[in-house]
């Protein structure tokens, strides 16, 4: 019934002139308002949040009218995104990068203070030197400022070496050639952010829970001298990020301007209802215009909503580039602003605006597509959520109507539960999160158990299960509140806390607290993930598959591991800006091809743009794998991965990694851990050139000719504490790549001690240096195309490791022909007595070499006597020599000669032969065809063989191949 509504309600929509001007509280009604004042007034809870807001008001409740307004500052002081990029203290030298002074407006107003001496900057009194040259309009005039008052007030004599030492006039603090500029990163941080922007919403916050007129009036004051001055800011001109100017924005950068816009309007609109009965309003701000001579009188409240909303409200409307900002961020502003200012009559609009967005926002796998997966990626939707959230509060059945019409918006919120792994980690693919940081919440929403005016995410994700069934939703909300249900939803406007809660516990009880998630491959972003075990023993294997794109990096084809409660092969994450910004050395590194688990072709970063396809796809229970084709990433014949995982118990895998490479001269695989230490076996290594190519590696040491089946350990270091101190986690690459160099290296990074706080308050933490280990297989001709076929086993255990001996076997031709290095066959042996045999044949074989599994439909392995027709297999053999399990895959094992032919009880191994009889023939069809239609179920022996098609049932098209293989047997 509340879906037909809403969606007469779209429909019936009047079309009618819109207003002049806004007419009432939109995202703040009445009703609603008064339910959250009722609630303050019912829970414990609620009446802490209202004396909360009225503590947090406090400071501007004190200040006078005039002190309010005198808060705002004019534009024609350069401000600064950072004090220094790359920077230090002048006084004590220590490093003092990007955002790590301390600014504190209300305590130490036009001070910023260094975090290891503790010194205050600048060290001029900069207040008396401003006022000094406030002109008749009230605005800062550098060529009327008092100049005398520019030294040191610690040091005032003239004669002073220190006398001009720390002194800032506004455009920053010069010292050999180094110019800190401390008032321009206040004015930002301290006075706009601080006292300004949050003063604002602070007051207003209060006015929505007491109703108290004096804080609507405080506010509007800071709105209105906020709206006599917006549109002159232009940061673009008048604001450095990285000591350079030319980036868009109103007082702050584009991005922060473009969110700070929307507040101000939301601020404005919470206090709207107020505007109308202020006459002391009036007659103070009438009075203002008078004495700075402004051509809006403000003698009326009709004057003084204008002035509020042509200025700030339309102004950004008018010029989108001050508020351009990551998708959709600016179209939600624009979207938020003319809602507050049209609405009802403008509703037809906003529901194409909001589809839009929608849509633009979930085209890829349910998200943008833009790379930063646990950051980037994130933020547009988290910020898609809050929107929606602040419709879903004043429209009943809302979220319900959007999904109806949007279905993808479901995909949307599952993307980062899909790509959520082991509930701790996300895969550092592009700009995102710190080396190796265990990201322990779901990112699609951004949660807060603190009560405020926004929508309370725990809400929204209800609805969402509401809407769509998925108790995934409800399990996340469970998670993310330490799985305790006290304090659900966090949400002033709640209609019912314990109904709410009690609804949680249901599903809980009903699904777990643990979320299910299998493998899953989201070929629109290009990322494959293969997961295995539960609970404590999760693991997933992962794989990139294409280059560039925004946010993204040079990074396709890349492969990270999550095991033992670590990340075990992670990405460098967020490139390192406080170097000296995007474009330094460092901050390079981390998005060049090199610096991630890949194969570098020629020393060059990948073709950017360009993506692969999955050509492979297994999910089965103990064996996984995928194959993706990513040729065009490197603009030649073949760049192809395999990968595999497969089980050896409850608790562990193993993970077979094949890339198969044509094109070019020059083909170096890097593939690096966790921190740790590094020891190998079967190399006898000697100091080397460095690979050089403009990357951060060092202590090059090579072995020309390495043992076949040499192998390197990583001890991993739990630097940050995130397992128990008694595991011992390893992890193990043995390789069998022919005719290659090795090399272990140390690379580069920087990370950060504390991974647990916030991501936005990540940026504030100190930067750490460190040098992990890596290793580099290099194959290098003279003459191109160079073919390498890199081929390793990789292996996560704790203490001990559960594979004892490993060996590559070679594949010949039914009359004996040697096939070429690109088709592989592995023996592992497990320490369990058990083995496994691998086959991954090339069948993407660009170059047509001969012999191929295409000519010859057969691939033999000799020692085994097994005879193989199809893409890869799998065939594990207990201690006794019988067939324990085995995968296959586009293919049938033909003959196991040495084997005792029993599976389970079965005689069986070939696909189509479901009635175990050993021949394929019309009865195995008409047994499909009847399993088909319903008439009983499979066992998982007759699945694995009536399975043709090998897409996990039995349908109608496993019997038609199967007659084709009778037909094909007849011929």
């Amino acid at each position: 019934m509340k879906l037909i509504l809403s969606i007469l309600l779209a429909v019936l929509i009047l079309v009618q002139s819109t207003p002049a001007y806004k007419v009432q509280s939109v995202f703040f009604p009445p009703q609603m308002v008064d339910k959250a004042r009722k609630n303050t007034h019912t829970f414990p809870w609620a009446t802490d949040f209202h004396d909360s807001v009225i503590k947090q008001a406090e400071y501007w409740l004190k200040l006078t009218d005039d002190e309010i307004w005198n808060l705002v500052f004019s534009s024609n002081i350069t401000r600064s995104w950072m004090v220094l990029s790359d920077g230090f203290c002048p006084n004590c030298k220590n490093d003092v990068p990007m955002y790590s002074w301390i600014i504190d407006a209300i305590n130490k107003p036009w001070k910023v203070q260094c975090p290891h001496c503790k010194e205050f900057f600048p060290k001029n009194d900069f207040y008396k030197f401003y006022v000094s040259g406030l002109n008749e309009n009230r605005t800062f005039d550098p060529q009327i400022a008092n100049r005398s008052l520019l030294f040191n007030i610690e040091h005032p004599d003239s004669d002073d070496p220190l006398h001009h030492f720390g002194v800032d006039d506004g455009e920053g603090y010069i010292e050999n050639g180094k110019r800190w500029r401390f008032i321009g990163a206040y004015l930002v941080y301290g006075q706009w952010k601080q006292l300004i922007w949050e003063g604002s919403k602070k007051l207003a916050s209060a006015y929505v829970i007491t109703g108290n007129e004096i804080y609507a009036h405080k506010a509007l004051i800071l709105l209105d001298r906020i709206a006599d001055l917006y549109p002159t800011f232009n940061y673009k001109t008048q604001g450095t990020v990285y000591e350079k100017f030319g980036y868009d924005g109103y007082v702050s950068v584009w991005h922060d301007a473009c969110v700070e816009t929307r507040d101000l309007a939301l601020v404005y609109d919470q206090v709207f209802d107020a505007i109308e009965y202020d006459h002391g309003l009036v007659d103070f701000l009438s009075r203002k215009s008078r004495d700075v001579k402004l051509a809006n009188t403000k003698t009326s409240s009709d004057l003084i909503q204008r002035n509020i909303e042509d200025r700030i409200l339309i102004d950004a409307i008018n010029n989108p580039h001050k508020i351009y900002s990551n998708y959709p961020q600016t179209d939600i502003t624009i979207s938020i602003i003319k809602t507050i200012l049209y609405w009802p009559e403008n509703m037809q609009e906003i529901y194409t605006i909001i589809g839009d967005i929608i849509q633009n926002t979930t085209s890829v796998d349910g998200v943008s597509g833009e790379k930063g997966l646990a950051s980037y990626s994130a933020l547009a939707i988290q910020t898609l959520a809050d929107f929606l959230g602040k419709y879903s509060r004043i429209q009943e059945g809302f979220l319900e109507h959007m999904i109806f019409l949007y279905p993808q918006l479901y995909q949307t919120y599952r993307f980062h539960i899909d790509t959520w792994c082991l509930q701790n980690y996300y895969p550092l693919s592009g700009d995102t999160f710190v080396f190796a940081g265990k990201r322990d919440q779901y990112v699609g929403v951004l949660f807060s158990d603190e009560i405020s005016l926004e929508p309370s995410m725990f809400t929204f994700l209800w609805e969402l299960y509401e809407a769509t069934g998925d108790a995934s939703f409800v399990q996340v909300i469970y998670h993310t509140n330490d799985e305790k249900l006290e304090g659900l939803p966090y949400d002033i406007f709640a209609d019912d806390y314990f109904e709410f809660q009690e609804n949680v516990e249901n599903i809980i009880s009903w699904k777990g607290k643990n979320i299910e998630i299998g493998s899953v491959n989201k070929e629109s972003w290009h990322l494959a993930i293969l997961r295995s075990g539960k609970d404590e023993d999760r693991r997933a294997v992962w794989i990139d598959y294409d280059s560039g794109g925004n946010h993204g990096h040079a990074d396709g084809m890349n492969i990270g591991l999550f095991a033992k409660g670590l990340d075990l092969m992670p990405d460098f994450g967020y490139p390192p800006v406080s170097y000296g910004g995007w474009h330094s050395p460092q901050a390079i590194w981390y998005t060049m091809t090199a610096a991630h688990n890949t194969v570098v072709v020629n020393g060059r970063n990948q073709e950017a743009q360009n993506t692969g396809n999955t050509e492979l796809w297994i999910d089965r229970d103990g064996f996984k794998a995928t194959r993706i084709s990513a040729a065009n990433i490197i603009n030649d014949h073949q760049y192809e991965r395999t990968i595999a995982m497969i089980d050896i118990s409850d608790s562990d895998s193993y993970i077979v990694d094949i890339f198969r490479i044509i094109g070019g001269t020059d083909h170096a695989k890097f593939m690096h851990s966790h921190f740790g230490q590094l020891i190998t076996k079967g190399l006898t290594l000697k100091p080397t050139d460095d690979y050089g190519n403009n990357t951060l590696m060092r202590n090059f040491y090579k072995d020309s000719e390495p043992v076949s089946g040499w192998y390197a350990d990583w001890k991993i270091d739990d630097r940050y504490n995130i397992i128990s101190n008694e595991s011992d986690i390893h992890l193990r690459y043995t390789d069998f790549t022919t005719s290659a160099e090795a090399s272990v290296c140390e690379a580069w990074i920087s990370y950060i001690e504390n991974t647990d706080i916030q991501y936005n308050e990540q940026w504030k933490q100190p930067q750490l240096e460190a040098w992990i280990p890596r290793i580099m297989i290099r194959r290098q001709s003279q003459v191109p195309p160079l073919i390498s076929n890199f081929v390793g086993i990789i292996e996560p255990y704790d203490n001990t490791c559960s594979i004892s001996k490993i060996k590559r076997l070679k594949l010949i031709t039914p009359d004996g022909k040697l096939y070429p290095d690109a088709n592989v066959a592995l023996e592992i042996e497990l320490i369990n007595g058990y083995k496994d045999i691998f086959i991954s044949a090339d069948t993407e074989n660009p170059l047509n070499i001969s012999p191929s599994i295409e000519e010859y439909k057969s691939m033999i392995q000799p020692k085994w006597s097994l005879d193989f027709s199809g893409e890869m297999c799998l065939v594990r053999f207990d201690n006794l020599g019988n067939i324990h399990q085995y995968h296959i895959f586009q293919g049938n094992v033909n003959n196991i000669e040495r084997a005792k032919l029993s599976i389970n009880g079965y005689n069986i191994f070939r696909k189509g032969d479901i009635d175990s009889n050993g021949q394929v023939n019309v009865k195995d069809a008409i047994l499909i065809l009847q399993i088909s239609a319903g008439n009983y179920k499979p066992s998982s022996q007759q699945l694995y063989s009536g399975d043709m098609n090998n897409d996990g049932h039995i349908g109608a098209n496993d019997a038609i191949l199967t007659l084709r293989i009778i037909h094909d047997n007849l011929q």
